[in-house]
């Protein structure tokens, strides 16, 4: 069964990269947000973790580019 977002996406028909993007952007942004309110974990280590990550695909990124 898909979910609320996806099936509000669904009902519309086709959707954009965009509007796609930027509903994984908001969804993504309000798990964190309830994860930090709820203290599951800290905006600190949202952060470290956000950085780590995006390090992570940078490196993957350059490896693909080099061959």
């Amino acid at each position: 069964m898909p979910r609320k977002i996806e099936q509000s996406l669904i009902l519309k028909g086709t959707v954009t990269f965009k509007e796609m993007l930027m509903a994984n952007s908001v969804m993504v942004d309000a798990l964190a947000q309830l994860l930090i309110e709820k203290g599951v974990i800290t905006e600190v280590e949202f952060i470290a973790k956000l950085k780590q990550v995006q390090a992570e695909y940078e490196g993957r990124r350059k490896k693909s580019v080099k061959g």
